[in-house]
C-alpha cells in the first residue's frame, strides 16, 4: 500500500510539472505530435449579418430620487423638425420655492412689483442656433411630489399663462442686469398682475410665506412650453444653477428671489411626431439614434444559433462596430460622445446585458472621431444567448443602440445600418 500511494504522489507531481511547462510556452507543447486538424480546440472567426430597425425609445423616468442621486436634472426647452426623426417638442416643469426667510419687512407693504422675471442658466443648444423660440410660462395646476416618479412623455396640467418671450438663445453673450455684464441666461418677463398676485398674498396671509411647504399649496410650480421657427433648436438649461430663480423687482431699488433649487421638483418632458419610415418595421439601411427619449435603434441577428451547428463553442469575442453615416454631419448636430447597448425583453423593453457591467476599456460604446464609428465587445452577452435559444429553448428578442445620457442631452446622431452592419464573433470549438 505504501508504494501505491508512493507511485501516485509522484503521478500527480508529474501531471503537474506537464500542466505547469504547458501554461508556460503554450505554443511548444504538442505541435510537433499531431497535424493542426485534429488539434482539441480550433479558434475561428465568423461574420453575422445584423438587421437594423429604427424604433421609438421608451418613455424614460426624468425625476425619481433614485436617479437624482447619480444625475442631476437637466432641463430641455424647444422644438426641433428633423427630416430624419420628425418633430420633437421639450418643456420643463419646475416647483419654485423660497428663498431667504421673509419677515414683515420684505416685501415692504409693497402690492405691485416693478417686474418679475424668470431665469434660466443655459448649458447647451442642438440644432439651429439662430431659431427663434416662442416660450410660454403657465401656472402648474397640479402637485408634483418629490418622492414620486415622472416620466419623459407625461403631460401636465397648466393653469393661468403668467408669461410669454420671443427670443433667439445667447449661449455666448452676456447679459446686462441692473447695469452689471452677468454670465449667459435665460431670462423671461412674467405679468406684473402675477408678481402682483403674490405681493397680496403676502398681505392676505403671511402663514403662506413662513415655508416652502406652504408656498408650494399657494403656487404648486410653473409649466414652460415652447415652440421655435423652421428646423428649429432644442436648448438644454442647467438645473442646479445659482440662476435659476424667479425674481420680484419692487418699490423702486428692492427684489426678492424665490428659487428653483434642488430641493424641489423639477424635470422636462417631450413629445414627438415621429416620420412614418422610423416606425414602419421595415429595416433600416440609415440609423437614427436620438436623444429625448426619442429614436433607438432594434438589432435582430438572424443566425447566430449557427455557431452551434457543430456543437458548443466559447466565445473570445463579439464586436459590434457601427459607423457614422455621411449625413450625420447635418450643421447643429455633433455625434453622441457615447452610447449603450441593450438587450430586448419579449415587451420589448430595455434590459441591461452583463457586458456592460465590464470595464469601458473592454464593452466600448465610447464614440471615435478618428475612425468615426463606435465599437462595442458583448462577447459574455452572446455567451449567454447561445446557451439560452440553443441549449434551453429560449428565444432571442435581439439588441438595441441606445443614445448615452439621453435625458442630459438633446443629441441626434445617424449611422449606417443593415448591409454595413456585422457582428465579428471569434470563438473556440472542441475538435472531437
Amino acid at each position: 500500500m505504501l508504494r501505491m500511494k508512493s507511485y501516485c504522489i509522484n503521478l500527480v507531481m508529474l501531471l503537474a510539472i506537464i500542466l505547469s511547462s504547458s501554461c508556460n510556452e503554450p505554443d511548444n507543447l504538442g505541435l510537433d505530435l499531431q497535424p493542426q486538424g485534429s488539434l482539441p480546440f480550433l479558434t475561428t472567426v465568423d461574420t453575422f449579418t445584423i438587421l437594423s430597425y429604427n424604433v421609438p425609445e421608451d418613455s424614460l423616468i426624468m425625476w425619481s430620487t433614485v436617479k437624482n442621486a447619480f444625475e442631476p436634472p437637466t432641463f430641455f426647452l424647444g422644438s426641433l423638425n428633423d427630416p430624419y426623426v420628425g418633430e420633437t417638442y421639450a418643456g420643463l416643469v419646475s416647483q419654485v420655492r423660497l428663498g431667504n426667510t421673509i419677515s414683515s419687512t420684505t416685501f415692504n407693504g409693497a402690492t405691485t412689483p416693478d417686474s418679475i422675471v424668470l431665469t434660466f442658466a443655459y448649458k447647451a443648444i442642438v440644432g439651429d442656433s439662430a431659431a427663434m423660440h416662442k416660450i410660454s410660462v403657465y401656472e402648474l395646476a397640479e402637485k408634483v411630489y418629490l418622492d414620486s416618479t415622472y416620466y419623459s412623455a407625461r403631460k401636465y396640467a397648466k393653469g393661468n399663462l403668467i408669461g410669454h418671450a420671443e427670443l433667439v438663445p445667447e449661449l455666448k453673450d452676456s447679459v446686462v442686469v441692473g447695469g452689471v455684464n452677468k454670465a449667459p441666461q435665460l431670462r423671461i418677463a412674467l405679468d406684473t398682475a402675477f408678481g402682483g398676485k403674490i405681493l397680496r398674498q403676502y398681505i392676505a396671509d403671511p402663514s403662506t410665506f413662513s415655508s416652502s411647504t406652504n408656498f408650494l399649496n399657494f403656487l404648486n410650480g410653473i409649466v414652460l412650453v415652447d415652440s421655435a421657427d423652421g428646423t428649429g433648436s432644442i436648448v438644454t438649461l442647467n438645473s442646479i444653477s445659482t440662476l435659476d430663480r424667479m425674481t420680484i423687482y419692487y418699490s423702486n431699488t428692492l427684489s426678492y428671489d424665490f428659487v428653483i433649487d434642488v430641493n424641489g421638483v423639477r424635470m422636462s418632458y417631450f413629445e414627438h411626431k415621429y416620420i412614418t419610415t422610423n416606425t414602419d418595421n421595415v429595416s433600416d439601411d440609415l440609423m437614427v439614434i436620438q436623444s429625448m427619449a426619442g429614436m433607438k435603434d432594434s438589432l435582430i441577428i438572424p443566425h447566430l444559433s449557427s455557431l452551434y451547428k457543430d456543437g458548443p463553442v466559447s466565445i473570445g469575442s463579439a464586436q459590434l462596430v457601427f459607423k457614422l453615416d455621411p449625413a450625420s454631419a447635418t450643421t447643429g448636430f455633433d455625434p453622441h460622445s457615447n452610447m449603450l447597448i441593450f438587450a430586448s425583453d419579449s415587451l420589448g423593453k430595455n434590459v441591461s446585458i452583463i457586458d456592460a457591467s465590464e470595464a469601458s476599456s473592454y464593452y466600448g460604446g465610447s464614440y471615435n472621431s478618428t475612425n468615426k464609428e463606435y465599437t462595442f465587445n458583448i462577447a459574455r452577452h452572446v455567451q449567454q444567448t447561445l446557451t439560452k435559444i440553443v441549449e434551453e429553448g429560449g428565444k432571442d428578442y435581439g439588441l438595441f443602440l441606445v443614445a448615452g445620457g439621453s435625458t442630459s442631452n438633446a443629441q441626434r446622431t445617424l449611422l449606417k445600418g443593415n448591409n454595413s452592419l456585422k457582428l465579428i464573433v471569434t470563438y473556440s470549438k472542441f475538435n472531437l
